[in-house]
């Protein structure tokens, strides 16, 4: 596969590859669509899909991230784990540890929970994006 991706890189060509191996899509894709329920749910560049998260961890009640989505969120031990989807900079001094999730926790966190939002980041949209000329 990888003389396959190095060959569409060095020509400019799209490929689109179905998978569910989740380790696979990290290290050789650049875009992703997450399709489920059928509805596009999570769309764009990887980095970027990534980055619009953040895993949390505390002793702190779910409401102090109500200014953020709240993806999937469960009890561990005397606390809290929580996916959010980010709306704006998280407070560090306010008792959360904060993480940066891997692509295969994200996905699976939105697969579980099809009642989220759905999101497409700014270079989803291939109308949004600048064509070489």
């Amino acid at each position: 596969m990888g003389t396959l991706m190095a060959e569409a890189a060095e020509h400019g060509t799209t490929v689109v590859m179905s998978s569910h191996i989740v380790g696979e899509l990290a290290d050789a894709c650049d875009h992703l669509l997450l399709v489920s329920g059928g509805r596009i749910r999570l769309g764009g560049g990887i980095d970027d899909l990534v980055h619009a998260h953040a895993l949390v961890t505390g002793a702190r009640p779910l409401t102090d991230l109500a200014a953020h989505t709240v993806v999937e969120s469960h009890a561990t031990g005397r606390g809290l784990t929580a996916l959010v989807r980010t709306e704006g900079p998280l407070r560090l001094d306010t008792g959360w540890d904060v993480e940066e999730p891997s692509l295969e926790e994200l996905l699976l966190a939105h697969l579980r929970t099809p009642e989220t939002t759905d999101l497409l980041t700014p270079g989803a949209n291939p109308a949004d994006r600048e064509v070489a000329a």
